[in-house]
């Protein structure tokens, strides 16, 4: 069972540690197999340096989870602490997903939403990004694909959704150009496709001060497992769907597990689904307590 969270929660919540996933750590799976060194094969990035932590959020497809000591996993969150050590954050599994765990909850009647322990400063507002144009999958034109890219970066800012009553926050994003870098700790937060490992389908990559301020983002999308597209209606994984969901951890969100299927945060993403490109009550509120 998650928590639902509440503004006056939220405080409460940033202290509680692995209660930060909305469930006790007695009720998260054992992965003794999940080590720093795996982490960071998952999210194709190097160590993060000395007092620095890296919170490595990965979604992997319905089609092929993550097998890990015996658990199948469709989304992983997971840190490496400034302190160097492994703290599992969040594990959602099929369990976790349809209809044995209740009735579907309307968009903008869901006021659910999770935090991942990890929030922004005020002064790093607007977060500026760069996208490596050259690293467009084959087959997707890479000036289509950053508009696309561009698009899904406003669906936050913007509050864009369906939902009569909005709230109002200051998270926002400007885009400085193409950049040649590779996901890492560099002080540049990017946007790419590229290789990931154990099949996840996106990782953001986060670090964070010994404080839990983010500092940097990166965010990746793996070509070399998934085709992608910019048309709706393709059953192809869509780039703006996917970008968008991954935004919600960028800003400090984690996933969602039915019945909240109609959140930009559930945590299952499914091919040429566009779901996630409108935000609902949950995801609304969630922006609104986490921002700076």
């Amino acid at each position: 069972m998650r928590l639902r969270v509440t503004t006056g929660m939220l405080g409460a919540l940033l202290l509680a540690g692995s209660l930060l996933s909305g469930t006790s750590s007695a009720q998260l799976p054992t992965l003794p197999s999940l080590t720093p060194a795996l982490l960071l094969d998952i999210a194709r990035v190097p160590a993060p340096p000395a007092g620095i932590g890296l919170q490595v959020h990965a979604d992997f497809p319905a089609e092929a989870p993550l097998q890990l000591d015996g658990v199948s996993i469709y989304s992983l969150t997971a840190d490496i602490t400034p302190a160097g050590t492994i703290l599992t954050r969040q594990v959602l599994t099929g369990a976790d997903f349809g209809p044995s765990t209740g009735p579907r909850v309307a968009e903008c009647d869901d006021p659910t939403f999770i935090p991942t322990g990890v929030t922004w400063n005020v002064d790093s507002m607007p977060i500026l990004w760069r996208f490596d144009r050259r690293s467009t999958p084959a087959g997707l034109k890479a000036e289509k694909t950053l508009l696309t890219v561009r698009s899904a970066h406003r669906v936050w800012p913007q509050a864009q959704s369906v939902c009569a009553d909005r709230d109002h926050y200051s998270f926002g994003y400007n885009y400085l150009g193409h950049t040649a870098k590779n996901p890492k700790y560099d002080e540049t937060n990017i946007v790419d496709f590229g290789d990931l490992g154990q099949g996840a389908l996106a990782v953001n990559s986060t670090w964070y001060t010994s404080t839990n301020k983010i500092v940097e983002v990166d965010l990746r999308l793996n070509k070399v497992d998934y085709n992608w597209t910019n048309v709706e209606g393709l059953k192809m994984y869509q780039v703006r769907n996917v970008v968008a969901h991954e935004l919600g951890h960028q800003i400090g969100l984690d996933d969602l597990e039915s019945p909240h299927d109609d959140l930009t945060m559930f945590g299952l993403i499914g091919k040429g689904e566009l779901n996630k490109v409108t935000l609902g009550r949950g995801d609304l509120k969630g922006a609104n307590t986490l921002s700076p």
